[in-house]
C-alpha cells in the first residue's frame, strides 16, 4: 500500500466509526422500543434488556455499515479538497481516480465485513438475543405479534407461522414439515389457521400431502381437511427460544428455508426478497463509496458542511429507493432479484457515470 492509501485510509476510520455508531445506536433504540412493547407492565431485570441489545448489536451493524461508509467518503473528500490536500495530490501527479481508489476500495472492504459479520455474527448473536427475550417473556401469555417465524421440535418437525394473531390467540397460514432420520421431508401438511389448546394444536382449513423418499408425492397426491390437530411436546411459548426470524438467519439457512418451503408448493416470493437484500445491503457499502466520492469531489467547495448534506442526501434516496422496490418485491410486483438489487445497480451506474466524468 502506498503513501497516498494509507493516508486516505487512515482519514476514512473516524468518520466511519462515527457514522456506523450513530445509525447502530439509532436502530438499537428502535429495537428497544418494539421491545419494550412485549415487556410492557413485566417487572424485566435491566440488565436482560441490555443483554438482549448486545445480541442485538451485530445486526444493527450491519445494517448501519452503509452509512457509516457513505459518511466517511463524503466527510473525507470534502477535508480533503477544502484544505488544498487533492489539489497537493494533483500536483504530485495523482489523478482524481487514483486518488479516489483507495474510496472504492475501503467501500469493498466494508461491504466484505458487513457480509461477514452477518453470515457468521448475526446468527448466533440472534439466538442469545432469543434467549435474553424468552427470559422476559416466561410469564407473559402464550402468544404475542409475531411475523415470519419458524422453529424445529423435539421430533425433528419444522415449522412456520405467518403471523400469530395475539388477540384471537390464533396462527395464521401454519405449515409443518416432517422428517424422516434421514433428513428426507415425508409429509407437509399446511393450514389456514390455527388455534392452541396448551400443547396441541388445531388446524384448521389445510391440506396435507407425503411424500416419497426422492420428494415426489405418494397418491393421492392431496389430502383435505376441514380440522386436524397435532401435539407438540411442549407448549408454544417454550418454543420461543428457536425461533429465527428471516433477517437473523445466514444467507444458507434462509435458502434452505426457502427450498423447504417450495417442495411443499409454498408462495416463497417474500422469502426470495429477503434472501437477496441479505447480500445487497452490505455490498451497498461499496456502491455508497462509488457514489459519494464524485459528488463530494464536485460540492466540497462549498465547506465541510456539505459532507453531511451528501451523505444524508445518498442514504435519505438509497432508502427511498429500497423502500418500494422491498414494497413492490414483498407484494409480488417484482423478480425478488430485481426488488433486491435494483438500487444498488441504479446508484452503482450513477457512481459510474458521474465518476467518468470527474476531471
Amino acid at each position: 500500500m502506498k503513501t497516498l492509501d494509507r493516508y486516505i485510509t487512515a482519514r476514512l476510520a473516524m468518520p466511519f466509526l462515527i457514522g456506523v455508531l450513530t445509525f447502530a445506536v439509532i436502530m438499537l433504540g428502535d429495537a428497544a422500543r418494539g421491545l419494550g412493547q412485549i415487556v410492557f407492565g413485566m417487572r424485566v431485570p435491566p440488565h436482560l434488556i441490555a443483554r438482549y441489545l448486545l445480541y442485538h448489536a451485530p445486526h444493527a451493524i450491519v445494517w448501519s455499515m452503509p452509512v457509516g461508509t457513505v459518511v466517511a467518503v463524503a466527510m473525507t473528500v470534502v477535508n480533503l479538497k477544502t484544505h488544498g490536500e487533492i489539489d497537493a495530490m494533483r500536483a504530485g501527479g495523482a489523478g482524481i481516480l487514483r486518488i479516489c481508489v483507495p474510496l472504492l476500495l475501503a467501500g469493498l472492504v466494508a461491504s466484505g465485513a458487513a457480509l461477514a459479520i452477518g453470515e457468521y455474527v448475526v446468527p448466533p448473536a440472534s439466538k442469545r438475543a432469543g434467549e435474553a427475550l424468552a427470559e422476559m417473556t416466561r410469564s407473559q401469555p402464550v402468544m404475542y405479534e409475531r411475523d415470519s417465524v419458524y422453529f424445529r421440535d423435539e421430533e425433528g418437525r419444522t415449522f412456520y407461522i405467518g403471523h400469530m394473531d395475539a388477540k384471537s390467540n390464533q396462527l395464521q397460514t401454519v405449515m409443518i414439515w416432517s422428517e424422516d432420520e434421514h433428513h428426507n421431508i415425508t409429509e407437509i401438511t399446511a393450514a389456514n389457521w390455527a388455534e392452541l389448546e396448551d400443547n396441541v394444536w388445531v388446524l384448521h382449513e389445510g391440506t396435507a400431502m407425503k411424500l416419497k423418499d426422492a420428494g415426489q408425492r405418494i397418491a393421492p397426491p392431496l389430502e383435505r381437511f376441514g380440522t386436524r390437530s397435532i401435539r407438540l411436546r411442549k407448549a408454544l411459548q417454550n418454543y420461543y427460544t428457536g425461533w429465527r426470524r428471516d433477517l437473523e438467519m445466514s444467507g444458507a439457512e434462509l435458502k434452505d428455508l426457502i427450498d423447504t418451503m417450495e417442495t411443499g408448493g409454498s408462495n416463497t416470493q417474500k422469502l426470495q426478497v429477503k434472501w437477496h437484500f441479505k447480500y445487497s445491503i452490505p455490498l451497498a457499502c461499496f456502491v455508497f463509496a462509488l457514489i459519494a466520492a464524485p459528488i463530494s469531489l464536485r460540492y466540497a467547495n462549498y465547506g465541510t458542511f456539505a459532507g453531511v448534506v451528501i451523505a444524508i442526501l445518498v442514504v435519505f434516496l438509497y432508502n427511498g429507493v429500497r423502500s418500494w422496490t422491498l414494497a413492490f418485491g414483498l407484494a409480488g410486483s417484482l423478480h425478488p432479484a430485481v426488488a433486491g438489487w435494483t438500487q444498488n445497480v441504479l446508484f452503482g451506474l450513477i457512481g459510474l457515470y458521474l465518476l467518468a466524468r470527474t476531471r
